[in-house]
């Protein structure tokens, strides 16, 4: 099986997995319904991926706008005032705050978090964006795979946060919880590099005992 194959089929089998960790995904039970948001999270995916380079809130707006393309769900940024769930203890800002504060947030993490670790990073984006909530709907899902694409470009195996993990999730986000969510993300993928490393082997018509270089893996599916 060809590299490309390889890194095609565990694109798709991550994307799979992570829709069916989206807590909405349970009140879908059209099955058309849950192949549409599939679709729809791997457009996403792939645009974030390969087509942006340097995110922008264009890019944010583009990411929300193809994960609602099959709801009701205005395009562009928030306009209206949007409560963050049942689980937030905060109040996303006020609509006309929300380009200024992406532009700041979007100048922070290329600027003067770069030479951060890429956990704490991302842990810092995440819990911020949330607490922006840029979007009238789909803000989890676009967090997420903002920070998937953003792990993935680093050559660092993506995480995926599951409906088990909302409490704790929240938790982070709630209390600004940045270097205990940065610890949750690095277990968590190490977790994805065993997956991945597991994955490989099965592609590869490998046994379980069979050792393989999870470095070389890693390199051969996260690398453009």
């Amino acid at each position: 099986m060809s590299e490309k194959s390889i890194k095609d089929k565990y694109v798709q089998f991550f994307v799979e997995r992570f829709v069916y960790s989206v807590a909405e995904l349970e009140e879908l039970e059209n099955t058309e319904q849950r192949n549409i948001l599939m679709l729809n999270i791997l457009e996403a995916f792939s645009y974030l991926l390969f087509d942006s380079d340097i995110l922008t809130i264009g890019d944010i707006i583009r990411t929300g706008d193809i994960i609602n393309e099959s709801y009701d769900v205005p395009k562009g940024l928030r306009r209206i005032g949007v409560t963050a769930g049942a689980k937030a203890s905060f109040s996303p800002i006020e609509p006309y705050k929300i380009p200024n504060e992406l532009n700041m947030l979007i100048y922070q993490y290329y600027h003067n978090w770069d030479e951060l670790d890429p956990f704490l990073r991302e842990a810092m984006f995440n819990i911020k964006y949330m607490r922006i909530h840029p979007l009238e709907d789909g803000n989890k899902r676009s967090a997420k795979l903002i920070m998937t694409s953003n792990l993935w470009k680093m050559g660092i195996p993506p995480v995926i946060i599951t409906k088990e993990d909302t409490d704790e999730y929240y938790d982070f986000i709630n209390n600004f919880d940045y270097d205990g969510f940065a610890e949750f993300l690095r277990q968590r993928s190490n977790v994805e590099t065993n997956t991945m490393c597991g994955f490989y082997k099965s592609l590869k018509g490998l046994s379980l005992i069979d050792e393989v270089k999870g470095e070389e893996v890693k390199k051969l599916i996260l690398t453009k």
